[in-house]
C-alpha cells in the first residue's frame, strides 16, 4: 500500500497517450477456495493475497466491467496550450504568446529558434523529476542543462510559512518527544508512538495535487505551484474535458482504502461500497489494513502500541536505547549539548512538516522550528517580562512617594516606601517561583 499507492484518478490516467502511472487497473480478488469457503457472505479484496477469514489466500481475480464513462485525458482534444519553462500553462492565443516573450525579455523574434521535440514516457518521467528540483525543467529536459538525475540534493528552504488554517477546534493532536542539539537548535530525532509514524507514512499516499491544495498552492516546489495555479485559472467549460474535473484536479483525494482514519490533515479519500454483487452473489469488501479484514476507526499502517525513532530526515526505525545512543554517537553529539522537549503536533505543525519534507533533508527541524523556542530564548523572555513587571512596580511606588510628600506626609514617607517595596518584591518573587514551577511541570 505504501510502496505502490493507487492513483485515485487512475481512470483518467489510463486513457492518456503518455501514461507514466504504472498502476494496474483495479482488480477484485476472491478466496482461492471460493466455492467451498465457509465464510458467508463471501469476501472480496482489491489487494492480492490478502488472507480470507477462512485462512486461505484471496488470489482468485475477477476484473470489474463497471468502469465509469470518462473522457480521454484531462483537456479537450481541440484545445492547445503554451507551456513555459517553469510549467506555467496558458491557452494558445496570440496575446499570451506576446506576453510570454515580453516576460522573457525577447524583443526581436529573429533571436528565437523553433525546434520540434519528440517526447516519450522516459522524457515525461524526467520532466516530472526536474519539476521537483529545478525552476527551469523544460530547459533542463530538452537542452540537457542539468546533471544526471540519479544524483541530486534537495534544496533546503529557510522559510516554511503556511496559509491560514480555518480552525483546529476538535482536531486531534499528537504529543512527540524531540531531542534537540542546543548549540544549533537542530532536532536530532523524535521519539513517537505509532500514530505519529502513521501520520508520516500517510505522506506516501497523498496525491501531489492534494498536497498543493492543503498548502494553498505554496509548496516551495516552484514549478508545481505554477502548474497548480495554471490549472485553477483555466476555464473549465472551454478547456477541460468534463464537468467537475477541475474540482477533482484541484482537490484530489487519496485512493479508496488508502486514507488514514485518524488523519489530522484536511485530505479525504475516495469511498468504496462495502458490498459488491458478482454473478448474483453478495460479497463484503475486506479492509486491507486489518488482519481480520474488519473495518475499524483505529487502523493505521504500523503495529501498536509501540514507540519509534524518527530522524530529522524522516527515517523511521523501532525505538530502543541502543539505537538512540548509537545514532547520537554517529552524530558526535555530547550529552551536555542534548535537550529533550515535548511538542504537540496539530494541523499547523503537520502541514509544516509535510511542506518541509518536499524540499528539505532536515524536515523536522525546518518544519517545526517556528513552533519550538530554545531554552535560552524562553528564559530570556521570562526574565524580560519579570524585569518589566518589577520596573513598573517601582515606578508606581515612586509616584506614590511623590504623592505622600506633596501632601506633607514627610515623616511617614521613607518608612512606608521601604515597607511597600519590600512587600512588593517578596510578592513578585513568590509569583515568579510559582510560575517557573508550573512551567517546569508542564514541560
Amino acid at each position: 500500500m505504501l510502496l505502490h499507492p493507487r492513483n485515485s484518478m487512475e481512470h483518467y490516467c489510463q486513457r492518456l497517450k503518455l501514461n507514466i502511472d504504472d498502476t494496474e487497473p483495479k482488480k477484485y480478488y476472491f478466496c482461492e477456495k471460493w466455492l467451498t469457503c465457509s465464510i458467508n457472505p463471501s469476501l472480496v479484496s482489491t489487494f492480492r493475497n490478502q488472507r480470507c477469514r477462512c485462512g486461505k489466500l484471496m488470489n482468485r481475480v475477477v476484473s470489474s466491467s463497471a468502469e465509469p464513462n470518462l473522457q480521454n485525458g484531462f483537456v479537450k482534444e481541440t484545445a492547445s496550450f503554451i507551456v513555459s519553462d517553469d510549467l506555467h500553462i496558458m491557452p494558445n492565443v496570440f496575446g499570451a504568446s506576446v506576453n510570454a516573450f515580453k516576460r522573457l525579455g525577447v524583443e526581436h523574434m529573429e533571436t528565437v529558434e523553433e525546434q520540434t521535440v519528440d517526447i516519450s514516457k522516459k522524457e515525461v518521467v524526467d520532466l516530472l523529476k526536474f519539476s521537483l528540483i529545478s525552476k527551469t525543467p523544460m530547459t533542463d529536459l530538452i537542452l540537457g542543462k542539468k546533471q544526471n538525475l540519479d544524483y541530486f540534493t534537495p534544496i533546503n528552504q529557510n522559510q516554511f510559512e503556511n496559509g491560514k488554517i480555518a480552525s483546529e477546534e476538535g482536531v486531534r493532536q499528537m504529543v512527540v518527544k524531540v531531542q534537540i542539539r542546543k548549540s544549533d537548535s537542530k532536532i536530532l530525532f523524535a521519539e513517537a508512538e505509532e500514530e505519529f509514524v502513521d501520520f508520516l507514512f500517510s505522506f506516501l499516499t497523498f496525491p501531489l495535487g492534494g498536497v498543493l491544495h492543503m498548502l494553498e498552492g505554496f509548496s516551495s516546489v516552484s514549478c508545481m505551484d505554477k502548474l497548480y495555479g495554471s490549472m485553477i485559472e483555466l476555464c473549465s467549460d472551454r478547456y477541460l474535458s468534463s464537468e467537475g474535473l477541475k474540482d477533482k484536479l484541484a482537490k484530489p483525494q487519496c485512493a479508496p482504502q488508502f486514507n488514514l482514519n485518524n488523519q489530522i490533515l484536511p485530505i479525504g479519500a475516495e469511498s468504496l461500497p462495502l458490498t459488491y454483487l458478482f454473478c448474483g452473489c453478495s460479497f463484503n469488501i475486506v479492509h486491507p489494513k486489518s488482519s481480520t479484514g474488519e473495518f475499524s476507526s483505529l487502523l493505521g499502517f504500523v503495529r501498536g502500541p509501540a514507540t519509534y525513532m524518527v530522524t530529522d530526515d524522516l527515517v523511521v526505525t523501532p525505538m530502543s536505547c541502543i539505537s538512540a545512543v548509537s545514532y547520537l554517537n554517529t552524530l558526535k553529539v555530547p550529552l551536555s549539548d542534548l535537550e529533550e522537549r515535548v511538542i504537540t503536533i496539530g494541523v499547523k505543525e503537520g502541514l509544516a512538516i509535510l511542506k518541509a519534507s518536499l524540499t528539505s533533508t532536515i524536515a523536522l527541524t525546518d518544519g517545526l522550528k517556528h513552533f519550538i523556542k530554545s531554552t535560552d530564548e524562553e528564559n530570556g523572555l521570562i526574565t524580560s517580562i519579570w524585569s518589566l513587571v518589577i520596573d513598573q512596580i517601582l515606578q508606581n511606588v515612586l509616584r506614590f512617594r511623590f504623592w505622600l510628600q506633596h501632601r506633607g506626609f514627610w515623616a511617614l514617607t521613607d518608612n512606608m516606601i521601604t515597607i511597600i517595596v519590600a512587600s512588593s518584591v517578596t510578592f513578585i518573587c513568590k509569583i515568579k517561583d510559582r510560575f517557573e514551577t508550573m512551567t517546569a511541570t508542564a514541560t
